[in-house]
């Protein structure tokens, strides 16, 4: 079975109660900005630094964020173990928050080899662009897709038991994708690729300056379908049942 780009588009509305879950997973990626939109709030935290509600207003974000993050996995998750479960209600919000932070601490301890050797690389490299600069720039490419396939691998071993050590076990991570080597390739290039278009499509929305308040809502959907792209892949790593201790589908 192959990966159909067009089917991680189109599975969200596939749920009868899909606005919902788009409009809140949207207002939690708004967050963050909402500052930065209201000057009145913005007077309020920065003007002078009010370092007590910048705190909250850090920690809220963070909140936000790790419950985004809980939510993506866990409908990689329910679309994997649960036969294409569908989209996950919002209001299990501490469970996504708790599933969150250990993707947040797991995929941290993966990354420190990788900004280990990225700020080596920025360290001994030459201050302006120049000839000099190329093989320390091709090295960096060169790194970061390295690191994008891994993650990738490692994320998707995560999504199945929701464990720290998931995003650590190379081995476990590399024997899921070892029989299916092409469909990964596809699956990272076709990540690559929804990113480049979000990304064209960011730059377009914050430029319409009113549409730029559609961004949090349409990252979200396009994180609902990288979650797909996922799942797509995950239903053929293998028969093996995996449990977790609050398995809401």
């Amino acid at each position: 079975m192959g990966i159909s780009l067009k089917q991680a588009f189109i599975f969200v509305p596939q749920d009868k109660n899909w606005l919902p879950k788009i409009l809140i997973g949207g207002l939690l990626l708004f967050f963050p900005v909402f500052a930065f939109i209201f000057p009145g709030i913005y007077r309020m935290l920065f003007n002078p630094l009010n370092y007590y509600w910048v705190t909250l207003f850090a920690l809220l974000t963070l909140t936000c964020m790790l419950a985004v993050s809980g939510y993506f996995f866990k409908v990689v998750h329910n679309r994997i173990v649960h036969e294409r479960g569908k989209l996950p209600s919002w209001k299990f919000f501490t469970y996504f928050i708790h599933i969150g932070l250990k993707s947040y601490i797991g995929g941290f301890l993966f990354s420190i080899p990788f900004i280990a050797v990225f700020a080596l690389l920025v360290f001994i490299s030459p201050i302006s662009l120049s000839e000099e600069s190329i093989p320390y720039i091709v090295a960096g490419i060169v790194l970061h897709i390295i690191y994008t396939a891994m993650y990738i691998m490692l994320a998707l071993n995560f999504s199945l038991d929701f464990k720290i050590h998931s995003f650590l076990n190379v081995a476990k991570a590399y024997s899921l994708i070892k029989h299916n080597i092409i469909n990964y390739i596809i699956l990272v290039c076709y990540c690559v690729l929804v990113s480049v278009c979000m990304l064209i499509l960011g730059v377009l929305l914050v430029n319409g300056q009113i549409l730029g308040l559609m961004l949090p809502f349409v990252s979200f959907y396009i994180c609902l379908v990288f979650a797909d792209l996922f799942a797509q892949f995950g239903v053929n790593m293998g028969k093996e049942i995996y449990k977790e201790a609050n398995c809401y589908s």
